[in-house]
């Protein structure tokens, strides 16, 4: 499968959420997208 180049426009709010992501878990916001278009969630999980 050919990979191609896209550009769309994110909301703000959504921008700063991935960015929080990033400096927790050290996942680039470019990864992020990626992975939200595969259908993939990032979630916090608490260990017991």
């Amino acid at each position: 499968m050919a990979k191609r180049q896209v550009c769309f426009t994110i909301e703000e709010e959504v921008v700063k959420k991935m960015e929080e992501i990033r400096e927790n878990t050290g996942v680039p916001v470019s990864k992020q997208i990626e992975l939200a278009l595969k259908g993939y969630k990032i979630e916090k999980v608490e260990e017991k």
